[in-house]
């Protein structure tokens, strides 16, 4: 008995010291710059639809993007929702996710003045690669960015921009007004958009080998880079969120759509970590 249960013990001893030893994977030589973000306090996401008219953007010449009806295919609350509203089958899907993290370091130095946590934001759009991949993209392909936003106060902005070519700077702002519900607010130029989010449970780690890489491509005039993600560490939370935008702009029309909240849950992650870099294509 006395062997069993050391045996049990020094196993999980090996066990608890892999999981204390994970660490970024190796991203590949060349990058442009690289960053880091951790002490993630929120991550909060919610998928929309998005109507082609405000899907223009240039995309790398590798990717394009795949409708809602067929990303249906593997979703069934979107096929529901397509079924009673086919209207809207050849809308794209896009996520808008607001973050509040600790840390937030691009080559080595700070690049929000220390104080209090950073707010940001990012607007991805699901695509699809169509054409051979680069060599240093690692982990899956499903994203390519339309924009992102950092905060007017405090952001050293040359440094962001040197990570994020497509930064802008804006009101953002994301906040746990009481123990569990989380406010996030986002002021553009034609549209405010607003989220009210409640979290409810205990973190639950995510499950499978550690870490993780992902690529995601830039739109527009950063069309020709892209970011590979190292990463680990995501707890995920239970979520109910009411999302709502005023004014003329995307997010006013996705969040307008009747019924289309059913489709698309709000997602709420916190304590996780990563690095990136940035890179060119071809070169």
């Amino acid at each position: 008995m006395v062997l069993k249960t050391t045996a049990l013990l020094l196993a999980f001893g090996a066990s608890a010291s892999a999981a204390w030893a994970v660490t970024y994977g190796a991203l590949a030589p060349g990058a442009i710059s690289t960053a880091e973000q951790s002490g993630v306090r929120a991550e909060i996401c919610r998928d929309h639809l998005l109507d082609p008219a405000h899907a223009k953007m240039k995309l790398p010449a590798t990717y394009s993007l795949p409708t809602a009806e067929r990303l249906s295919t593997d979703d069934p609350a979107l096929a529901a929702f397509l079924k009673a509203s086919p209207q809207y089958a050849s809308y794209f899907v896009g996520s808008l996710c607001f973050m509040l993290s600790d840390n937030f370091d691009v080559d080595g130095v700070r690049a929000i003045a220390s104080g209090r946590p950073a707010p940001m934001a990012f607007w991805w759009v699901r695509a699809e690669r169509t054409g051979a991949a680069d060599p240093r993209m690692m982990g899956k392909a499903q994203w390519v960015q339309i924009a992102s936003w950092y905060p007017q106060a405090g952001a050293h902005r040359a440094r962001i921009t040197k990570t994020d070519p497509m930064a802008q700077y804006v009101d953002v702002d994301v906040a746990e007004t009481k123990p569990g519900t989380w406010r996030a607010r986002l002021k553009l130029a034609g549209e405010i958009v607003e989220a009210s989010i409640e979290v409810t449970g205990e973190p639950i780690k995510r499950t499978g080998p550690e870490p993780r890489f992902m690529t995601v491509a830039f739109s527009d005039n950063a069309a020709g880079y892209f970011t590979v993600f190292t990463y680990f560490g995501h707890h995920h939370q239970s979520a109910q969120g009411t999302w709502t935008a005023t004014g003329d702009g995307p997010f006013a029309k996705a969040f307008g759509i009747p019924g289309e909240a059913s489709a698309f849950d709000t997602f709420f992650q916190n304590r996780w970590q990563a690095r990136s870099g940035l890179y060119k294509f071809g070169e």
